[in-house]
């Protein structure tokens, strides 16, 4: 009885050394991965989608494909985008994203710039919402089973660069330098973030 019972106990080990062989080296023996639904996550960044922190989330169409969006905050107020990636070797690695996100603009918003006079003074404004056209790539990290920690970069392309604000008193010139600055301020230009993701 006892030599049955190590002959099992031996058959058994077999087939379970069999069956991790065939996980490792046999490239038809895959284990099943669940493709997430969506993903949702936060990120932050220069020019970033949504804004200095935000909210966002990635529909997948395929694993190769995901329609997203998002809302945040700026410096300009608040901030939404939808977008479109696409990922040539899976939702883990590189890829392509092109996307408009809208800033809202301020109203009543007031700082101190300096004047054709060369005086610097409290001026107020309203800063006028502003879209763009962003185009970027990015690489994306897998955390744990289906997570994900992304870097991305590129350019964001203003669709108004000239009405972009408005002064309250009308006999208000700005000089040249604060011109620079509020062109500085306004949304749209290089595209700096990071990102976290939970798969849901």
């Amino acid at each position: 009885c006892s030599t049955s019972v190590i002959r099992k106990v031996k058959f058994d080990c077999c087939g379970i050394a069999a069956a991790y062989s065939q996980t490792e080296v046999n490239p038809f023996f895959k284990q099943i991965v669940v493709t997430p639904k969506a993903f949702l996550g936060l990120s932050t960044g220069l020019d970033n989608m949504v804004g200095l922190l935000g909210a966002q989330i990635d529909f997948v169409a395929t694993e190769k494909l995901t329609l997203g969006g998002g809302l945040g905050i700026s410096s300009w107020g608040y901030k939404y985008a939808v977008n479109l990636k696409f990922y040539p070797e899976g939702l883990y690695k590189y890829y392509f994203k092109v996307g408009y996100s809208q800033n809202s603009g301020l109203e009543e918003f007031e700082t101190e710039l300096e004047l054709e006079s060369g005086a610097t003074e409290p001026v107020m404004m309203d800063l006028k919402p502003v879209g763009n056209l962003f185009v970027t790539a990015g690489w994306a990290w897998k955390m744990g089973k289906r997570n994900r920690f992304f870097l991305e970069g590129g350019y964001a392309f203003p669709l108004n660069t000239d009405d972009y604000y408005q002064l309250y008193d009308d006999n208000v010139r700005l000089s040249e330098m604060s011109e620079q600055v509020l062109r500085i301020m306004r949304p749209g230009g290089l595209v700096v973030c990071l990102g976290f993701n939970i798969a849901i």
